[in-house]
């Protein structure tokens, strides 16, 4: 599985749109850039998607908790391909790790900076570019409203999620 964390803000990624001509099109939207949710998730080739939604940014616990979120929701062994993160090398991570490594969980780091690499990208921009774009978030409620009605409606889709897997940069190959 690939995985990778971003944030999504309730400030809207605007993209063009058509309005009768003299008539600008008005969205309104928070501008308070600091309202955002923080998530992490997880993509497999066979086209399974988890993922975890919080307020506040990841921190080690966060992190270790999102491991064992994915170990209980798979209950066999994982392959993890994630970047650099310094969160992912933190001390806390690394002890846990040590107790979890050879028996249920093998860990790929990528390098430092390639989100091109990490087919779990492809979630981000799905989300963010295709199915949050032009929208109105004036909270963080709404948006989480939103962004788990996008995420369930894509973990039902294991076709579009295989497809994250055939994106010309990442070099995957089954």
């Amino acid at each position: 599985m690939y995985s990778d964390e971003c944030s999504v803000s309730v400030v809207s990624a605007l993209t063009r749109t058509y309005a009768p001509r003299g008539c600008t099109p008005v969205i309104t939207t928070s501008t308070e850039i600091n309202l955002r949710l923080y998530m992490a998730s997880a993509v497999s080739a066979q086209g399974q998607l988890r993922y975890r939604m919080r307020h506040h940014p990841f921190d080690s616990q966060a992190i270790i908790e999102y491991l064992e979120y994915l170990l209980e929701s798979f209950k066999r062994k994982l392959l993890l391909i994630w970047d650099g993160a310094s969160i992912h090398d933190s001390e806390t991570v690394r002890k846990y790790l040590a107790t979890k490594k050879q028996k249920e969980l093998c860990l790929v780091r990528q390098p430092y900076y390639a989100p091109e690499l990490n087919a779990d990208e492809q979630v981000w921009t799905y989300l963010k570019q295709h199915k949050l774009k032009n929208t109105c978030n004036p909270t963080t409620k709404e948006l989480k409203t939103k962004i788990t009605a996008v995420m369930e409606t894509l973990k039902k889709q294991p076709q579009m999620i295989r497809n994250f897997f055939l994106h010309p940069s990442l070099g995957y190959y089954n």
